[in-house]
């Protein structure tokens, strides 16, 4: 299918003897432009009288989505290659780092349904300490007394929420795609 080479390259974990395939595809912009060519297809085979105005709300979307890639490229280019390491809970942001160059640290695999091992925390917390990471953040679907520890365990200050797999309320800082994607 069209996610083939994202999939191949992320998109399937070994956890507990089986594969686990990644959910979280959308975290790459480049996906979510597909997203939005696949809805307007089938908008239109389901609705030919409307097909024109599905296209034209496409590629306006589209239009955002590229100049929302240019600004995550930008952000993080003006982030030193060195520092370009970030803690999270659990394993999220495959698509992200594969298309963006960012590397996630994560003591939990692609799903949540587990916790962690005290060892897979213990590993964590002493890459941080090797200075392998410069920034921390709590995930807004996951408890955060996990990255608090780590945090405290590190010394690294957490930076805030990510919006993995979840927008926030629609009054809240990622109540869209692409205001999840600014954050």
């Amino acid at each position: 299918p069209e996610f083939a080479e994202a999939d191949a390259a992320e998109g399937a974990a070994t956890g507990g003897g089986k594969t686990v395939t990644d959910p979280h595809a959308f975290q790459s912009i480049a996906n979510a432009r597909i997203y939005v060519k696949n809805i307007a297809e089938a908008f239109c085979a389901a609705d030919s009288e409307g097909c024109v105005g599905y296209q034209t709300n496409a590629a306006a979307y589209t239009k955002k989505l590229d100049v929302l890639e240019g600004e995550v490229k930008a952000a993080i280019q003006s982030i030193p290659e060195e520092k370009r390491v970030v803690i999270t809970s659990h394993d999220a942001f495959g698509y992200f780092e594969h298309e963006y160059g960012l590397a996630f640290l994560a003591p939990q695999g692609i799903s949540t349904d587990s916790e962690p091992s005290a060892a897979d925390v213990a590993k964590l917390v002493e890459q941080v300490k090797q200075d392998k990471a410069a920034a921390i953040f709590v995930e807004n679907i996951t408890n955060p007394r996990l990255i608090e520890q780590i945090a405290s365990e590190t010394g690294i200050k957490v930076g805030g929420t990510l919006y993995s797999d979840a927008l926030s309320q629609p009054d809240g800082p990622a109540s869209t795609y692409i205001d999840m994607m600014h954050n």
